[in-house]
């Protein structure tokens, strides 16, 4: 699959490498179902959201992976790993595909701080989303001393059972966060960057909002499932069988 027709227009960006890449409808309305109920004992509670990591557990001492077998909703129906390979977003990486998974619950209102993903991973990462939408905003790279960014340079609205796909200088040079608020007013639907690649009625209230109307976008419980590979492997060791 040949990721440029997906490239979401970032100002600026000639010359550089990777990018961001929106991919929407990349599941079906019944394989997007199947996922969101595929039963788990993995939920982990954290502050504002829930979690499960499949692929096998990252030491924090080095960085390398401890892997585990991942589970059949991401390699058999609708084989998510395979389709996320096909994209070719891993291409260039050692596995030249996904190795780890993280799934988040956000409920609305909740989110998580600008960060980034870190030298842990290949410099890609392919998000998908289930459930409702949400806007991901993106920040300008900050050193680790300095404060948190609070006004996005844009956003990526991420519609349900889309796969947004951050690759390159895009994943090295920028942070990523969702803003904890139950609503996505108009100052801030009008900041999106891929409105042209959304469907109805989500880019009608961007475009509503870039005339200076009054709209207000509802968030709804939302689930993501973010696939990287993670170079460093241990070998000879594996996490259950």
């Amino acid at each position: 699959m040949a990721l440029e027709p997906f490239r979401v227009p970032v100002p600026g960006w000639e010359g550089a490498s990777g990018g961001f890449f929106y991919l929407p409808e990349f599941l079906s309305f019944s394989e997007s179902d199947s996922i969101d109920a595929a039963p788990s004992l993995k939920w982990k509670q954290l502050a504002h959201r829930r979690l499960q990591s499949w692929g096998g557990q990252i030491l924090e001492r080095d960085g390398r992976l401890v892997p585990e077998p991942m589970p059949p909703f991401l390699t058999t129906h609708p084989r998510l790993l395979a389709r996320i390979r096909d994209t070719t977003a891993f291409h260039d990486s050692i596995h030249k595909e996904p190795n780890h998974c993280l799934v988040n619950e956000y409920m609305a209102g909740q989110g998580i701080m600008p960060h980034n993903d870190g030298p842990t991973y290949f410099p890609a990462v392919a998000t998908l989303s289930l459930g409702g939408h949400v806007l991901l905003d993106i920040y300008p790279w900050r050193e680790a001393r300095e404060a948190y960014p609070t006004t996005p340079l844009f956003s990526i609205l991420q519609e349900p059972r889309s796969l947004l796909i951050i690759q390159g200088d895009a994943y090295r040079n920028y942070l990523h966060g969702i803003a904890e608020r139950t609503q996505d007013d108009a100052p801030r639907m009008a900041n999106v960057a891929n409105s042209a690649q959304l469907s109805a009625p989500l880019n009608d209230l961007v475009d509503a909002a870039r005339r200076g109307e009054n709209v207000l976008c509802s968030r709804e419980r939302r689930v993501s499932l973010t696939f990287r590979d993670v170079e460093r492997v241990q070998r000879g060791l594996r996490i259950g069988r």
